[in-house]
């Protein structure tokens, strides 16, 4: 599931075959890439079917227990 992405799959994926409008579209999705050094966007399948952006983030509890009942 961690394999990455192909240059043909990326195409069909974002609708794109220029590389900035593809990584646009990743961007826009809130899927993890990273640009090769031909300005091609690279990513895993992993990435792109859990997107960061998607992700269920921690709560965060701001309370706290009432410590006067122990006593």
């Amino acid at each position: 599931m961690s394999e990455i992405i192909s240059d043909a799959d990326l195409e069909v994926l974002t609708g794109y075959k220029i590389p900035s409008k593809q990584c646009q579209a990743l961007r826009d999705a809130g899927v993890f890439f990273l640009v090769r050094k031909d300005g091609r966007p690279r990513t895993t399948w992993q990435h792109f079917n859990d997107p960061i952006a998607h992700r269920k983030k921690e709560e965060q509890y701001t309370y706290e227990p009432n410590f006067g009942a122990l006593k």
